[in-house]
């Protein structure tokens, strides 16, 4: 499927927005909110309109939301 995010995130990969936010199973405008508000950091840019998150920091961030979740 060409919009299937392939699992395990690949932590030396860079990935999109839609990418992230289809990791965490949220909308793309909740990552974004993520971003404004602090809770996910901001990306790369490499390009205009491009910003990429390095995969090691999205598995690192899914950790700490389970920890916190467990609080």
């Amino acid at each position: 499927m060409k919009n299937k995010l392939p699992h395990p995130i690949d932590p030396s990969a860079m990935y999109r927005a839609r990418d992230c936010a289809r990791f965490y199973s949220i909308g793309l405008s909740t990552w974004w909110s993520w971003i404004k508000s602090g809770k996910a950091r901001r990306g790369i840019k490499i390009g205009p309109q491009t910003t990429v998150w390095e995969g090691a920091y999205l598995l690192e961030l899914k950790q700490k939301l389970i920890r916190e979740g467990q609080g």
